[in-house]
C-alpha cells in the first residue's frame, strides 16, 4: 500500500462499503479497526488493534503514527457501539468530537430521557424498570400504548410495544429474558426503559452544531410496518417535505436535545416524531444516519451523510440537503416473513417493477441465515432498493409487494 497523507482522518471501525465511500471521496483516511474487520479493508491504511481495550488501542495507534511521522486531522465513527472509544480517543489525541460524557449521555438512554426531562426538551414520559411493580406503576400513571426497550442498544433491538397491560405483562417477560439472556446466560432481570408511545410520522434528522446553533442538514421520513408486538420496523424511508415553520421547530428541539446532552460542536443523528403538540425527541447519537439512508440521501437531496461526517470531523462547515427540492424517490428494506438459511436469491421480478430503480444493498447472501424474532428485524432485510414514489403514502403497499418479488428459497437453519 502507498504512504497515507500527512494529516489522515481517522475513522473507527468502518465497514468495507463505508471505507471504500470514503476512500471514493478523495479524503486521506487512516481507519482503526479490529483484526477481524481489518481483514476486509483491504487496498486501505488499517491499523489492526484491541478495540476493547482502548488503551492498547492508542498504543497500537500512536505506534503507527509516529513510525510515520503523521499525526491526524480529525476524527469520525459510524458506528453507534464505537462512538464511546471515539470519543475517548479524541479526548487523549487532541481532536474535536463530542465529549465522552456527552457519548455516554446518549448511548444510555434512561439517562437521556432524565436529562431531556430535566431541560424541558419534548420527549416521551419514560422510566427505568427493575421489576414488574415498577412497569405497571407506571402504566397506571401514564396511558398507553408503552414502548419497551433496551437503555443501552442499538437501532431496533429488543424495542417492543404493548397496547394493553396484559400485552405489558409478556413484553415485560420477553424483553427480561431477551436482554438476561444476551448480557450473563441466565434469566437475571435487567433494566429496561419503558416509554409512552406518542403518535405522529416520525422523521430521522442529521444535525450540525456550530458553537451550540443547530443546523439541518437532513430529515428523511419513516414508514414504519405495522406488526404486533414489536415498535420501530422502517419499511422505508423518504425524504421529508416539511414547511419552514414545522423545519424550524424541528430544528430547535433537536438542538435543545444535544446541548441538554453537552455537546456544542459536532454532528448528531436525531429520531423525532413530529405530534400535533410539536416535534417530541425520541433518541440521539453522534453520527450520521446510516443503513441505506446515504444512496437514498445523495440521489434524493443531493446530501452525502458520509461526506458531511468527513466534513465536520476536518473542521469544515458540511453541505446541506436540498431539503425543499427532494427528487420522489424512496429507500425499501425487503423484509422476509420467513427465517431459515438462504439456498438460492434472486433479484429478477423485483427490477420488473415499475416503481423499481436500483438494488441498493444485498444484506443476506445465500448460506447465510434470516432469523424471524423480537429481538430485532435486521435479521429479516433480505437487501434495499431504490424506488420511485410520489406519495409517501404509496409505501405502505410497496414495503408489502416488492418482497414478494424477491426470489428467495430457504431450508430450515
Amino acid at each position: 500500500m502507498g504512504g497515507i497523507s500527512p494529516s489522515p482522518l481517522l475513522v473507527v471501525q468502518p465497514s468495507a462499503d463505508y471505507a471504500a465511500r470514503i476512500q471514493r471521496l478523495g479524503v486521506p483516511s487512516l481507519l482503526l479497526a479490529s483484526p477481524e474487520r481489518a481483514g476486509s479493508l483491504t487496498g486501505h491504511d488499517v491499523v489492526a488493534a484491541n478495540l476493547d481495550h482502548p488503551s492498547s488501542a492508542l498504543r497500537d495507534l500512536r505506534s503507527y503514527l509516529v513510525s510515520r511521522g503523521v499525526g491526524p486531522a480529525g476524527i469520525t465513527c459510524f458506528v453507534c457501539e464505537h462512538l464511546p472509544l471515539t470519543a475517548w480517543l479524541a479526548a487523549r489525541l487532541g481532536l474535536s468530537f463530542p465529549s465522552e460524557a456527552a457519548v455516554q449521555r446518549s448511548r444510555i438512554k434512561s439517562e437521556a430521557a432524565a436529562v431531556w426531562q430535566a431541560a424541558g426538551v419534548p420527549t416521551p414520559p419514560s422510566a427505568l424498570v427493575r421489576d414488574r411493580n415498577e412497569l405497571m406503576a407506571f402504566a397506571a400513571r401514564v396511558d398507553g400504548p408503552w414502548i419497551l426497550k433496551p437503555t443501552d442498544r442499538s437501532g431496533s433491538e429488543w424495542v417492543l410495544r404493548a397496547d394493553s397491560t396484559a400485552d405489558l405483562a409478556r413484553a415485560d417477560d420477553t424483553i427480561v429474558a431477551g436482554l438476561a439472556t444476551e448480557v450473563n446466560g441466565n434469566r437475571a432481570r435487567v433494566p429496561y426503559l419503558v416509554q409512552a408511545m406518542v403518535t405522529g410520522p416520525e422523521v430521522g434528522l442529521d444535525l450540525y452544531m456550530n458553537d451550540g446553533i443547530g443546523q439541518l442538514l437532513r430529515v428523511t421520513g419513516k414508514c414504519l410496518v405495522d406488526e404486533p408486538g414489536v415498535a420501530g420496523m422502517v419499511g422505508a424511508y423518504f425524504p421529508a417535505r416539511l414547511d419552514r415553520l414545522v423545519a424550524d421547530a424541528l430544528t430547535r428541539a433537536a438542538e435543545a436535545a444535544v446541548l441538554a446532552l453537552g455537546c456544542r460542536q459536532g454532528l448528531a443523528m436525531a429520531d423525532v416524531v413530529l405530534t400535533p403538540a410539536g416535534p417530541c425527541v425520541l433518541e440521539v447519537a453522534f453520527r450520521p444516519g446510516g443503513d441505506c439512508l446515504p444512496d437514498l440521501c445523495r440521489r434524493a437531496l443531493h446530501y452525502d451523510p458520509i461526506a458531511a461526517a468527513c466534513q465536520v470531523a476536518l473542521g469544515h462547515t458540511p453541505t446541506p440537503a436540498a431539503l425543499t427540492t427532494p427528487a420522489p424517490l424512496a429507500a425499501v428494506h425487503l423484509i422476509s416473513p420467513h427465517q431459515g438459511r438462504i439456498e438460492k436469491l434472486g433479484f429478477e421480478r423485483l427490477r420488473s417493477h415499475p416503481a423499481f430503480v436500483e438494488l441498493l444493498e444485498v444484506y443476506h447472501q445465500p448460506g447465510e441465515s434470516l432469523r424471524v424474532w423480537a429481538g430485532s428485524y435486521d435479521q429479516r432485510i433480505l437487501a434495499a432498493c431504490l424506488v420511485r414514489c410520489d406519495d409517501p403514502s404509496e409505501l405502505t403497499a410497496l414495503c408489502r409487494r416488492l418482497p414478494e418479488l424477491v426470489d428467495v428459497e430457504l431450508s430450515a437453519a
